[in-house]
């Protein structure tokens, strides 16, 4: 395992994080929101490859490199983008994802899409005809681990939320129509606990649009049946929270952050991921249109 890099400067970083890259600045938390590439801004792209393999290696996951960086971040023909959460106090990177807008993706010889997700998944004709050019893929979700810790963790309240504001307004003009994403769950999660969030997610969700290529293997749970058994998403998210606290078992904060802006999913399957710690990828899809948090429809409807 490589060690991974210094830090770069703050002031390199914010000499690249030019007005013109800015989409916002966030509702609270006092953060600022850009949109960057390799070309635009090749330092910044530098210290989130740093800050990403920090991130995932103190959650068991991590590539193992210096810095957590491969071909989608760094050839600008292939579209992808990187969603900055910026702290100006600090003057430091608090957090980013990866995106793509689908009708920049480019397809391989067999025409699956050449995106992070296709080594996880294959993707139907249906999906690469009819979803994916107004689909946004997202990857390689962060925050930066000092906003997890001490004081910084009433921060951290904010910093998911002002990540999905800048995602809100990159797509936005995009005239994109779902989301594509990842949850992942680290190799310590609890399998019981996989389980049952799988459970209710092929319950209420299941899609053939999209497919593992190595579904994970997980236990029998002897009394999920009992815990989901409500008619609706709402009603058994709430059972399987009750079921979890008893069990002291914990909701992954970004999967918490997508049902709190929608209870309306594709569920995909969740993919072993045999190049990143052998970590489990459980792929979901949200429709704009099904987006019930005000907020963030706001901030997705097309501008006058």
């Amino acid at each position: 395992m490589q060690n991974v890099i210094d830090p770069i400067s703050p002031s390199v970083l914010k000499a690249e994080l030019k007005p013109g890259l800015r989409l916002c600045e966030t509702s609270h938390g006092g953060f600022e929101v850009y949109l960057v590439d390799i070309e635009s801004a090749p330092s910044v792209l530098t210290e989130i490859g740093r800050l990403r393999e920090l991130a995932f290696r103190s959650n068991g996951g991590g590539t193992g490199k210096a810095v957590d960086l491969d071909r989608f971040d760094e050839d600008p023909s292939l579209g992808f983008q990187q969603i900055v959460l910026w702290d100006p106090a600090a003057e430091a990177i608090a957090g980013g994802y990866r995106i793509l807008m689908g009708n920049r993706c480019v397809l391989d010889a067999a025409g699956q899409p050449q995106m992070p997700s296709a080594h996880l998944f294959r993707f139907s004709e249906e999906f690469v005809r009819d979803f994916l050019p107004v689909t946004a893929e997202l990857s390689r979700s962060f925050i930066t681990a000092s906003f997890l810790k001490d004081a910084a963790a009433v921060r951290n309240v904010f910093a998911l939320d002002g990540l999905f504001e800048g995602i809100c307004h990159a797509v936005a003009p995009a005239s994109m129509e779902y989301f594509f994403g990842k949850v992942t769950f680290y190799p310590d999660y609890p399998q019981e606990a996989l389980a049952l969030i799988s459970a209710l997610f092929r319950k209420h969700a299941a899609s053939g649009l999209v497919a593992p290529h190595r579904q994970r293997e997980l236990p029998p749970v002897p009394d999920a049946g009992d815990i989901l058994c409500h008619p609706g998403f709402k009603e058994d998210f709430r059972a399987l929270k009750l079921a979890f606290r008893q069990r002291g078992y914990y909701i992954p904060p970004i999967l918490n952050s997508y049902i709190n802006i929608s209870t309306r999913f594709r569920y995909f399957g969740s993919a072993v991921n045999d190049e990143f710690g052998d970590v489990t990828e459980m792929g979901l899809l949200v429709g704009l249109a099904d987006i019930e948090a005000d907020r963030y429809r706001q901030l997705l409807m097309p501008k006058p």
